[in-house]
């Protein structure tokens, strides 16, 4: 009988496509065949006498140690899959068969590559997640999240911001962070935005390196983005980190940029820069729908003007307020106001004019009832109010006092100081109503009635200031 040599052995060992490993009890890899490098890129030496659980993804490494008691245990394993961190950063995704060797005191596990099976699942989750998240999702702050979540399942991310922008005005808005240490940088945010406008007008993505540099000649070093720009086929050295800006586009407009931090080589694997491309897509018109949705709500609810609770939103707010109160026995005060001579502002000036003046005062309004009531635009030049503090209702009329004198000080809107003159009606739950059509009633009937009181002895309510 012929016997096959250990140089014979050694040989059809180097033509195995899949990995070999044995390690002791201890974790600590005795043997590795040269399978292993193409599969992690590390050579053979690289890894001997090194403990195995170093080179699993942080988030696999409790269940791989569960599972190897099981094969020390004797019960040999079929079909295990994990995550190794490859020596560019990126990672593998491997499925082993092992058994225990009693005799040798070794585990034996054969290592096969399933990343490119791994990919197609991961490209064909990432699409069902985040549909659904653009679907589920409460707001664009948890689409993010949902994201984020579905991006950290198949790259080692460590860090991750997505800014949003409104393209008309060119502004941002940061609307997701994280980052898993304080030790891992973070953007400020005027860099951000720099970062993120080049992006979004290259359409493209930016790479950069991050380094460290010395603070001050102390000896100490903080992490920061390399002001050189880094080509996406730039080959570099194994565990450098890497800061990714995507842009988000979707046929219409821009939408916003996702920057991640993590490895180089994690982000930079040409696998890993289609899936970003597709998640960048996905996310983009996510986040666009959710957008629009936003924007149809507050339209709806809102003014476009003077951004105050529109009249629907307001009845909706001061019914239930009624409610409350006529469950607790307490009061409140609603006021009605109307800015005298508004028509004159429009016809002299403009509308222009005129809208700007109706945004100073709704503003005004809202700060003079800040913390003790709801403001919201009635209609045209009226505005109301409901107030629920107490003490200020018992005390309305100073309340309405001190409001009217804010209101009524000077605006200034273009190259013109105007001053107006407000009239106000109040109507108090439950002394002149029961409902809320009733104290609006009360409340427009007495603000005519001050209106007209007013408007003894005087010629115009709008005096311009030179």
């Amino acid at each position: 009988m012929e016997f096959v040599t250990k140089d014979v052995l050694a040989s059809c060992m180097a033509l195995l496509l899949d990995a070999v490993f044995l390690v002791n009890r201890a974790g600590t890899l005795v043997y590795v065949s040269p399978a292993c490098e193409p599969i992690l890129g590390y050579a053979p030496q690289d890894l001997l006498g090194r403990s195995m659980i170093d080179f699993v993804a942080k988030e696999d490494r409790e269940r791989t140690i569960e599972e190897s008691k099981f094969v020390m245990a004797g019960l040999p394993r079929i079909g295990f899959e994990n995550r190794y961190i490859h020596k560019d950063g990126h990672y593998v995704h491997i499925m082993w068969s092992a058994r225990w060797s009693e005799d040798h005191e070794l585990r034996i596990g054969v290592a096969r590559d399933v990343s490119a099976k791994k990919q197609a699942e991961a490209l064909q989750r990432a699409t069902y997640s985040i549909s659904e998240a653009a679907h589920d999702a409460a707001d664009i702050r948890s689409l993010c999240k949902a994201v984020h979540d579905t991006l950290s399942t198949l790259f080692p991310i460590e860090a991750i911001v997505v800014a949003t922008c409104d393209a008309e005005l060119s502004t941002w808005e940061k609307a997701y962070q994280y980052r898993d240490s304080a030790a891992i940088p973070l953007l400020d945010w005027p860099q951000a935005q720099r970062l993120s406008t080049q992006a979004t007008q290259a359409q493209g993505t930016l790479w950069h390196l991050i380094e460290a540099a010395p603070i001050d000649g102390a000896g100490q070093s903080i992490p920061h983005v390399c002001a050189e720009p880094l080509a996406p086929d730039t080959l570099v050295e194994p565990g450098k980190q890497a800061l990714a800006i995507l842009s988000m586009h979707t046929a219409r407009r821009a939408v916003g940029t996702l920057m991640l931090y993590g490895p180089a080589g994690a982000l930079q694997a040409e696998a890993a820069q289609r899936l970003l491309a597709f998640v960048c897509d996905q996310t983009a018109l996510a986040i666009e729908r959710k957008q629009l949705i936003d924007d149809l709500y507050k339209a709806a609810r809102f003014d476009e003007l003077t951004g105050l609770p529109n009249r629907r939103t307001f009845g909706e707010f001061a019914s239930e307020a009624v409610r409350r109160a006529q469950r607790t026995n307490a009061k409140l005060a609603l006021l009605f106001a109307d800015i005298d001579g508004f028509k004159g502002v429009n016809d002299s000036l403009g509308h222009a004019v005129g809208d700007l003046l109706l945004k100073e005062i709704g503003q005004r309004m809202k700060s003079g009832v800040t913390g003790c009531g709801f403001v919201a635009r009635h209609s045209g030049d009226e505005f109301v109010a409901i107030v629920q503090d107490a003490e200020v209702v018992e005390r309305i009329d100073f309340a309405v006092t001190r409001l009217r004198a804010e209101i009524e000080q000077v605006i200034s809107v273009n190259d013109a100081s105007l001053s107006v003159r407000v009239s106000v009606g109040v109507a108090v739950f439950p002394d002149d109503g029961e409902s809320m059509s009733e104290l609006i009633r009360v409340a427009d009937q007495r603000m005519y009635a001050n209106k007209s009181a007013r408007k003894s002895g005087e010629a115009s309510f709008l005096r311009r200031l030179i």
